[in-house]
């Protein structure tokens, strides 16, 4: 059960760390990978794959958004005799 909570909690910063390491490769390209798969899984499947990559990385920033407080609003501006 730590383990989980230690890589809940290090999710945001372990998914960052892989994006800027992958940034970093120039070369970096799945079309070699992309045949293979799709004959695994099919193209549903690699689709399917992507989008719930996708919906799971909105739903951790819902989630972290949602930890942060509101910004309150600003006040009215002052009136010009004020100024």
């Amino acid at each position: 059960m730590k383990i989980w909570l230690w890589f809940k909690n290090k999710l945001g910063r372990i998914v960052s760390s892989i994006g800027v390491l992958l940034s970093g490769v120039e070369t970096f390209d799945i079309t070699p990978i992309k045949d293979p798969l799709e004959g695994f899984i099919g193209h549903k499947g690699v689709m399917g794959i992507t989008v719930a990559l996708f919906l799971a990385s909105y739903i951790r920033h819902q989630y972290v958004a949602s930890q942060h407080p509101k910004t309150p609003p600003l006040p009215p501006p002052a009136p010009e005799s004020a100024r």
